[in-house]
């Protein structure tokens, strides 16, 4: 199975917040995140639909 790839916009979309705010959450570790250079980002739709889960506070460890 492929895993599901989001992107910023999908992501700002599935949380119903801006992407300002998703760039806030990845700066400050507390969203999981796929980093792609410097200022690309992706995120796996198992690991953020987790996040949820979790209640959305839990501090992430970004490898």
């Amino acid at each position: 199975m492929e895993k599901q790839i989001l992107v910023v916009e999908e992501v700002a979309e599935l949380l119903r917040v801006d992407k300002q705010r998703i760039y806030e959450l990845v700066r400050s570790n507390l969203l999981p995140v796929i980093r792609l250079g410097e200022r690309q980002y992706r995120f796996d739709a198992v690991a953020i639909r987790n996040w949820i889960e979790r209640g959305g506070n839990a501090e992430v460890k970004n490898d």
